[in-house]
């Protein structure tokens, strides 16, 4: 009796852990589902009584999804797919590891820092789809265009944020770990490292974004193959269905990508505490 007892209490506190979590998946299901349908009704999906926008400017979410399976049916699908998210991961990480590196060198050295700032304010005003003309004189059509884009894109991010959490850190920490004799490797591991790293992580969310959007404006400009590439195509063509599929491709990949960047981030993260007025 105790045993049956116990597990019933163990099953409802389980049910009670997962019910936020489906309410959660719920709500957001729900959510889509009224943006879909109201973009349904208003290109004419339901009837023409309810159309408002002309299905040539705004596809329907149906055709949409109905020329994404043919699209990827074809044999053209998973090549230009791979090409997007190659040129887009590669610019990812190298942008991550050049804007880490470059932002912890300059805020251990501050002098340099204020000499350079001026510079690298000013490269990061350029416009990103600006500079695609000019890297694919330098680049050629192929993938390393885009890559050099992609990487461009992230760099700056990654660098002023871990920049800025360098010269953010609490200084009464630091003398904290000094007054109980702690070195520089016991200031980096312990002080240093972990607010750098709450920094470089809030800016990885945004970052998986902007290299995506770097390979496909690269596309844009000049390639032969990509999602980018055959947006451009068929927007010539004027297949409104063709361009809001791959449109709505690249917001599902985008999604997983930040999902993904998120559950690394509380995986590698999991010793910060929560903030109770986040919750």
């Amino acid at each position: 009796m105790a045993g049956g007892t116990i597990a019933a209490v163990g099953a409802v506190r389980r049910f009670r852990s997962i019910r936020p979590r489906l309410s959660l998946g719920v709500r957001r299901i729900l959510l889509l589902v009224a943006i879909f349908a109201v973009w349904e009704a208003t290109t004419g999906g339901f009837g023409e009584q309810w159309q408002v926008w002309d299905p040539i400017l705004l596809a329907r979410p149906s055709a949409a999804f109905a020329e994404l399976i043919d699209y990827s049916r074809s044999g053209l699908f998973l090549k230009d797919l791979t090409l997007t998210l190659q040129a887009a991961f590669a610019g990812l990480l190298l942008g991550m590891a050049g804007g880490i590196a470059l932002g912890l060198a300059l805020g251990y050295a501050r002098p340099v820092a204020e000499t350079v700032e001026p510079v690298l304010v000013a490269l990061n005003s350029l416009p990103r789809i600006a500079l695609a003309p000019i890297l694919l004189l330098w680049f050629g059509i192929g993938i390393t265009s885009k890559i050099v884009l992609s990487l461009f894109t992230v760099f700056f991010i990654i660098f002023f944020n871990t920049y800025l959490g360098l010269r953010s850190v609490d200084p009464e920490l630091i003398r904290a770990v000094r007054v109980m004799g702690g070195g520089r490797l016991h200031l980096a591991r312990f002080v240093v490292l972990p607010s750098v790293f709450s920094w470089i992580f809030a800016a990885l969310r945004t970052s998986v974004s902007f290299a995506l959007t770097g390979a496909i404006v690269g596309e844009f400009v000049g390639s032969s193959g990509g999602l980018g590439y055959r947006m451009v195509i068929a927007a010539g063509l004027l297949d409104t269905n063709r361009v809001y599929a791959i449109l709505l491709l690249l917001m599902v990949i985008a999604v997983v990508l930040i999902e993904i960047a998120k559950r690394v981030e509380a995986y590698l993260l999991r010793w910060r505490p929560s903030s109770a007025l986040l919750t």
